[in-house]
């Protein structure tokens, strides 16, 4: 058992459950806390987002974690670490987004994820020497996208990055999808300028394609 201090990033929606991801407060590296039942597919649990005394693990906190000996050892996702369930959470501490930019800074990437498009095979992303799952960016001229299925929303971000266009994003944000859902299917204009914590999907099923998603906007 190992144990890690991280600033909590993302808390996005997952089937019924949530994809958490967080940084290293002393390494800056990226983590993502999954659970070690398979029938999660690497989500947490709402009752594993509870400090000792109910209250809830919120964005930017810094949880201190325990985590298991047994590697995730996943070839798209290296930030997947499996935590110790049998142990709660701890908040040691919180911090403002801009203390997090000052002290960490942001990623630099020329891309979003290896291509410039919303999404990649899998195949092509094992090809990569040094892969990554989990990026911290900034982005310009965030629109929200509102698409009608058969029975639900859909919900995707277009936004301006290093001066380059990315159009249908998946957002997985849980209150930016809550503050559209009573909204009509469309494009609505977001933010001017935001933070957001990128993540990287495993491959779907239907395609073998991993896509991107906006996890967490700041």
């Amino acid at each position: 058992m190992f144990i890690r201090k991280l600033i909590i990033l993302a808390e996005s929606a997952k089937f019924n459950n949530y994809c958490v991801a967080g940084v290293d407060i002393e390494t800056g590296e990226c983590i993502r806390p999954i659970s070690e039942k398979p029938e999660l597919e690497d989500a947490v649990p709402i009752d594993d987002l509870k400090y000792p005394d109910g209250s809830r693990v919120e964005l930017l906190d810094i949880a201190e974690i325990k985590f298991s000996d047994r590697a995730a050892n996943n070839p798209i996702q290296p930030e997947n670490f499996f935590y110790n369930e049998k142990y709660y959470w701890q908040k040691v501490g919180c911090v403002t987004l801009q203390e997090l930019i000052d002290k960490r800074g942001f990623d630099q990437r020329d891309k979003i994820f290896y291509n410039n498009e919303r999404s990649i095979l899998g195949a092509n992303v094992i090809k990569f020497s040094e892969r990554e799952s989990l990026l911290l960016l900034p982005v310009e001229k965030l629109f929200i996208s509102i698409e009608q299925a058969e029975d639900h929303k859909k919900f995707f971000g277009d936004f301006v990055y290093q001066g380059k266009n990315f159009y249908r994003f998946s957002v997985g944000d849980i209150a930016v999808r809550n503050q559209f859902a009573d909204k009509d299917a469309g494009k609505y204009f977001f933010k001017d300028n935001a933070v957001v914590t990128f993540s990287l999907t495993n491959p779907f099923h239907y395609n073998a394609e991993c896509y991107k998603m906006l996890a967490q906007i700041f």
